[in-house]
């Protein structure tokens, strides 16, 4: 049983009543506390086996510096010789790392911009400020848990100034063992969303990394993994592409769809600009901002749902390329083939999201994601 440093019940400097312990990343852990001055929850952070550290301080700093609804707030910060923490906004849901590893296979191109254009939002009020966060990645994205994913929060500016340290660290280190790599988690899980100049110069990189990171995550949405993969993988692909003699490709479902080609074009746009190899050939947040404020898609409501029968049978016979789902409501609702979105199916029991309209005789729904 893993020991915690914090226990339930325990109030810190009078205000912070530890309720559980929440998470951890790879340089905090994470505890759900009450506020009791200002009668609020919130999230607590220290850093990790109770290393007392400036930089700590110094990213809450520039945390705090950010005000903006899709970034988690900076609430508080405390510090004396055997005590550290950071307060947090606390955010019911779930990263975007654990929805992609457990919820979603990939994200149908209306969803997609849905989440990209407010991190796009995030990083734009960020870059605004002078900060650059540097650990842009799915698991530092928090979600509400609906299927509509509608709140939204870029998360760990506070750590950021942490992470830059121990990350310069441990690719040091990588130089000269590469089995590194695998015993870091704070290493291995920004690799895949790391930019080409990060390997030459981590300390130097600036915002331009972001930017990188920002399209390598669009990519993961829309592929279902990131474009360059994962461990030494991403590494060496990232050196080919460089070199030029790696090609990105696009996700094998664009194309199939009539109503979000459009779409779809203008998030690969954006994708290979974030992934420009030269950082002086990447767009600015501001530029990144603005790409998304042009772009049309919609973002309704969101239910969960199974498909109870496809394909449709007729009564005189025969089959169409249409079926039915029944809602979480126990509501049955058509549906046809050019609007699902999966790598197999439409299958007879699978598990869907999908947004929904009136009709006759029964209601419509378009578009609908396949669940894990």
């Amino acid at each position: 049983m893993i020991q915690h440093r914090l226990n339930a019940g325990e109030v810190l400097v009078g205000r912070y009543q530890i309720l559980n312990y929440h998470a951890a990343g790879g340089m905090q852990e994470v505890y759900y506390c009450f506020d009791q001055t200002l009668e609020r929850h919130a999230a607590l952070k220290i850093p990790k086996a109770g290393v007392k550290d400036r930089r700590f301080r110094r990213g809450a700093e520039m945390g705090a510096r950010v005000n903006h609804p899709n970034i988690a707030a900076t609430l508080d910060y405390y510090e004396d010789d055997s005590l550290t923490f950071l307060v947090e906004e606390f955010i019911p849901g779930l990263d975007l790392g654990q929805r992609l590893a457990n919820e979603f296979h990939f994200l149908d191109p209306y969803l997609c911009a849905h989440v990209a254009h407010h991190v796009a939002k995030a990083l734009h009020e960020a870059h605004g400020v002078g900060i650059c966060h540097r650990d842009l990645k799915p698991s530092n994205i928090m979600t509400s848990p609906d299927p509509s994913i509608e709140s939204i929060k870029l998360t760990d500016f506070g750590i950021a100034k942490l992470a830059e340290s121990e990350i310069a660290a441990e690719m040091e280190l990588f130089a000269e063992d590469e089995s590194t790599l695998v015993t870091s988690n704070t290493l291995l899980g920004a690799v895949p969303y790391m930019a080409p100049e990060c390997w030459d110069d981590w300390k130097s990189a600036g915002m331009p990394m972001d930017v990188w990171a920002l399209g390598s995550v669009i990519y993961h949405l829309l592929n279902g993994a990131p474009p360059f993969g994962t461990g030494r993988n991403a590494i060496m692909n990232v050196a080919k592409y460089q070199a030029g003699t790696f090609k990105l490709t696009k996700p094998v479902w664009f194309g199939k769809y009539p109503d979000t080609r459009d779409l779809e074009g203008n998030l690969w746009d954006i994708i290979t600009k974030c992934l420009a190899v030269d950082p002086a050939d990447r767009p600015t947040a501001k530029d990144l901002l603005g790409a998304f404020n042009s772009l049309t898609y919609a973002s309704g409501a969101r239910k969960l749902g199974y498909i109870t029968q496809y394909p449709m049978s007729y009564a005189g016979g025969g089959t169409a390329t249409a079926g039915f789902i029944r809602d979480v409501d126990n509501e049955s609702r058509f549906f046809h083939l050019t609007s699902f979105y999966g790598m197999h199916g439409p299958e007879k029991g699978q598990k869907v999201c999908f947004a929904s309209y009136p009709g006759v005789p029964s209601p419509r729904s378009s578009p609908i994601l396949l669940l894990k």
